[in-house]
């Protein structure tokens, strides 16, 4: 009777150690769904943040060109590549707004300085009349924005600095490109680009 008993105590504490065996494989597995879905929700959400920055540098660079039309004041800065528009503090308001002046020496360049995750800058569509939806499920939270440095040279050249956000506002990616406007010797031209993905930190600093 005693051994009945005691093969019945055994097999219920076998049971209770497998019962607890199979929740912990539970949870894990559960924990690693949820990790899984974060870290593919976190991706996806970058990537609209980029898709907006890249908007926002296509933009400035219609910008660039005269979008805003021949009469414009803002055609006419850059027709004539007008460097008193460029402000060093990127403090410019109507036909000068977003227009930046290349800093010198040590001091930090005006993408640095510049709060584009803020009010500062041109928002997208400001003197392109573009539109480009925005707040609403997976659609970025704010229009993106973007500078216009003036870089001094034998050849001028522009260095376009562009922030797009995600669904989430935190989101956030940074974009630059440097861009040749179009001449008489051919068209406007993307030299080349890049992502700046400790933008957040180097504006923290330079502020």
């Amino acid at each position: 009777m005693r051994a009945r008993h005691s093969e019945r105590g055994a097999a219920l504490v076998t049971m209770l150690f497998l019962m607890l065996a199979l929740l912990m494989m539970s949870l894990s597995a559960a924990r690693a769904a949820l990790a899984h879905a974060t870290s593919a929700r976190h991706e996806r959400d970058r990537q609209v943040a980029h898709a907006a920055a890249e908007a926002a540098l296509l933009d400035a660079e219609r910008d660039i060109e005269g979008a805003a039309g021949p009469a414009s004041p803002r055609t006419a800065i850059f027709a004539a590549m007008d460097a008193s528009a460029f402000d060093e503090r990127c403090l410019g308001q109507a036909e000068k707004t977003g227009l930046c002046q290349a800093s010198t020496g040590t001091a930090p360049p005006a993408w640095q300085t510049a709060d584009l995750a803020g009010e500062a800058g041109v928002e997208y569509g400001r003197f392109t009349s573009r539109s480009l939806p925005t707040g609403a499920g997976t659609l970025p939270a704010a229009a993106p924005r973007y500078l216009v440095e003036l870089l001094a040279g034998p050849q001028p050249m522009f260095r376009i600095t562009a922030l797009g956000v995600g669904a989430d506002r935190a989101t956030m990616v940074v974009l630059q490109s440097h861009y040749r406007r179009a001449s008489a010797s051919g068209p406007g031209k993307r030299m080349g680009w890049r992502e700046i993905a400790n933008w957040p930190e180097l504006h923290k600093a330079a502020s």
